[in-house]
Parts: structure tokens; C-alpha cells; sequence
């Protein structure tokens, strides 16, 4: 690599998975996490030099170095907890802008990863304006929750989409994390679709084959009180009303009736609304609630699951049901948006209409009895999970910045180094 420099890139995610325990306010789990996490371990391993601008949770450290070549930096200023929820993202904003302002010195690209917040998008704006490269994942779409949550119908009511198509039209490229997504998307902003490049979520395969011990297993039971003997049913994800908490009382009933046992992994800001209610109506012993789990964990508790549910009546693209694939743990999910697109043909996943409940019941009380069908699944989702391998997705990452930075009027100093995963000499995915 004489004569050439890494690819310096600053990743902007207002959530990014570092180790420790945080309030729930302050750490709102997902896809958006495991997504930026995951492709940011593997370039870094591909070689290339990496900036994450993250939002400062209180009591965490400002900076944490993940490698010689990665760190992380935290910004906003000091919450208390019942600030975070509305105050956390625009407080991260603030505290990014010298970061901002300081890009086109310091980095090659930009790339912003959307989540549900207006400050992404500004961001976005501000960055295309300084005339840094830019490239934006549409994670989350910001008019579908204000759409959501205040029961908006049709264009003319919700300004959001005037804000989500100015963040848009600033990236050098667009990135869907599936085709469904990438078209509607696309449609509604009214952009380029050759500005659109689909590049889905990444799931390192062996890491959730790797042998858990099993007294780690049997600490991660007694922990959170979860039976030996009894099939368990899993949801892992944050307990919030698109993530369809709503469904788990009545689930858990009919699972009590068969002796099983519910595991719901995760918290949120439903979780105390969801705790009364399966106090009220569920049999003691029927069910427990872990609270956030870490990654770790989360790999703990698809080992020793039966079936895995994600009711969800919103979806980009649910990165657990790779996870579960990934785990060889069948799953039941309704057939919301990226889900589909997860599933694939031949289906790997067992998809319910939207709003079928008693049907999502039935086929995760099958999947528990009928030993066929699990088996199939299984073997579906253990080859459908290999299409969202993370050397893949780091392949196509540095295919696309070097796509966006050969059209960039920014000129550079010294030829940049877009390596390859051949020349790097070894695979993301190995641990």
C-alpha cells in the first residue's frame, strides 16, 4: 500500500453499542445498534481508519478506543433520566457540530445512520453543505413515526417528509437495508433510485455457533428465574407499542395452557404498562421480563429458546430474526415491511398477515409441537441467513465509498486505500 492512506470515515449513529449499564432511557436497543456495530467491527478489520460519533450516555466514558483504528466518540451534555427521551438526540447534535465542522479536514466520507430523530437529518444537510462526501442509511424513516404516533393520513398532513427528502437528496448515495424498503422509500422521496443502493443488514454466522458453556447458560437462568424442562418462547427487542408488546399477554396465556414459558428480553418505555398486565392476567411462573441484555446475553437466551416471536407492527428489517436464523432458532413474525424481504423464497421465517393475532398464536404453538416443521425452518433460515453475511456487507460498503468518493469534486491530497477483503488477507467474519 506504498503512497496510499486508509479510508478515514466518520460513522454518525446516535446509538452505538459500548459496555455497561444505562438507564433504559439512555439506550434505546435495536437494529439500528447491532447494524452500525456490526459493519463498523468489520471494516475496521478490512482496514479502514474509523471516527463513531455517538450520543453521550451519563456515567459513560466521552471517548472509548475499540482498536488501534476505531474509536468512539460521545457527545451532548449531562441528562437526567426523564430528559433522554426527548432531549437525547438533539443534545448529541449539539455537542457534534465542531465534529461536524471539523469533517473535511479530518475525514474522507461521511456516514450518517437515520434514526427516528430530525437531528440526523440536519446533520445530513450540514454535512453536504460543508462539502464532505456523504452517504446516509435510512435505518428508520422519520415521517413513519410522526405518521404513528399522531395518526396522520396522506402527504399533505405531515411536514416530515418535506425534512426527511432535503436529508435525502444531501447524500452523494442512499442505503435501504432491503429492496421493499429501498422502493418505497424511494417513491415517496421522489429520489434517484440509481442513487439507492441496497445493502442489508449483516449477521456474523459464527459467532451464534460458537459453544456457550454451560454454566453460563445455567447463570443466565438463574439470573432472570427461567425454568428448566419447559419449551421457552423468546422476544428479544425493545418493549415499545411498534414492536407489538401489545400481543404478548394474550401469547403467553395460551403458552402457560401448554407449559411454556415466555422469555422477553429487552426494555422500553412500555415496560411497566406490560408488566401489570401480565401480572393481571398470566399465571405465576408463566413469564419473565430480563431488562436491557447485551449482546452476550442475547446470543445466551437464543440458546436455550424453542421458538422466537417479533410481533412488530412496524419493520425495516428485524435484525434478530437474522440473529435467530443465525442461532438455527425457527421464528414467527408478521409480514411488515423489510420482514418479507427477510424471509425469503422459500420462506425461512414463519410470516402471519398483519393483524392476525390468533393466527401468530397458532403457528408459535405449532412450532413448538410439530417437530417437521421446526426442522424445516431451521434449515430454511440456516441458508437464508448466509445471503446477510458480514463479509458481504463489508465488500459492498467499501464498493460503494469508493464509488461515492471517485465521483466527489473534493479533491484529495494522497491516493486513498479502498481495500478489498482478498487484500486484507483474511474475513470480517473470523473472530
Amino acid at each position: 500500500m506504498t503512497g496510499k492512506r486508509m479510508l478515514r470515515i466518520l460513522r454518525i449513529t446516535p446509538h452505538f453499542y459500548r459496555p455497561g449499564t444505562w438507564p433504559v432511557a439512555f439506550d434505546p436497543v435495536g437494529g439500528l445498534q447491532n447494524q452500525s456495530w456490526t459493519i463498523a467491527h468489520g471494516l475496521d478489520k478490512a482496514g479502514t481508519t474509523q471516527t463513531v460519533l455517538t450520543s453521550y450516555i451519563p456515567g459513560s466514558p466521552r471517548n472509548v478506543r475499540l482498536s488501534t483504528t476505531m474509536r468512539v466518540k460521545c457527545t451532548g451534555f449531562w441528562l437526567p433520566e426523564f430528559l433522554a427521551g426527548p432531549m437525547l438526540c438533539f443534545s448529541w447534535f449539539l455537542g457534534a457540530i465542531p465534529e461536524l465542522l471539523r469533517a473535511r479536514k479530518r475525514y474522507d466520507l461521511v456516514h450518517i445512520h437515520f434514526n427516528h430523530s430530525i437531528w440526523c437529518r440536519v446533520m445530513a444537510v450540514l454535512v453536504k453543505a460543508l462539502g464532505v462526501p456523504l452517504v446516509v442509511s435510512m435505518n428508520t424513516s422519520l415521517w413513519a413515526g410522526f405518521q404513528s404516533a399522531f395518526r396522520l393520513k396522506g402527504k399533505p398532513y405531515d411536514i416530515t417528509r418535506w425534512f426527511e427528502r432535503m436529508a435525502l437528496r444531501s447524500a452523494d448515495r442512499v442505503v435501504a437495508l432491503t429492496e421493499t424498503y429501498g422502493r418505497s422509500a424511494a417513491g415517496e422521496m421522489g429520489l434517484d433510485a440509481s442513487r439507492v443502493d441496497v445493502v442489508t443488514d449483516a449477521i456474523d454466522i459464527d459467532a451464534f455457533q460458537r459453544p456457550i458453556a454451560a454454566k453460563l447458560l445455567e447463570a443466565f437462568r438463574a439470573e432472570h428465574g427461567i425454568p428448566h424442562g419447559r419449551a421457552i418462547v423468546s422476544f428479544i427487542g425493545r418493549i415499545s407499542p411498534e414492536k407489538g408488546w401489545q400481543d404478548l399477554p394474550i401469547l403467553v396465556t395460551h403458552l402457560s395452557e401448554k407449559g411454556a414459558f415466555l422469555l422477553i428480553c429487552g426494555d422500553g418505555p412500555d415496560r411497566r404498562k406490560l408488566e401489570a398486565v401480565l401480572t393481571a392476567i398470566a399465571r405465576p411462573g408463566s413469564w419473565t421480563i430480563t431488562g436491557f441484555v447485551s449482546p452476550a446475553e442475547v446470543k445466551k437466551a437464543l440458546r436455550i429458546s424453542d421458538v422466537l416471536i417479533l410481533p412488530s407492527r412496524r419493520e425495516v428489517l428485524g435484525s434478530v430474526l437474522l440473529e435467530a436464523m443465525a442461532a438455527e432458532v425457527p421464528a414467527v413474525a408478521y409480514a411488515v415491511g423489510g420482514v418479507t424481504d427477510v424471509a425469503g423464497r422459500p420462506e425461512a421465517l414463519a410470516l402471519v398477515p398483519e393483524g392476525r393475532q390468533q393466527e401468530f398464536i397458532d403457528r408459535t404453538l405449532r412450532l413448538l409441537s410439530d417437530d417437521q416443521a421446526r426442522e424445516a425452518l431451521i434449515a430454511q433460515g440456516r441458508r437464508r441467513a448466509k445471503d446477510f453475511s458480514l463479509a458481504s456487507a463489508v465488500v459492498l460498503n467499501l464498493e460503494l465509498y469508493g464509488s461515492v468518493l471517485a465521483g466527489s469534486k473534493h479533491g484529495r491530497r494522497q491516493p486513498i486505500a479502498i481495500m478489498s477483503l482478498q487484500e486484507d488477507g483474511g474475513s470480517p467474519d473470523g473472530a
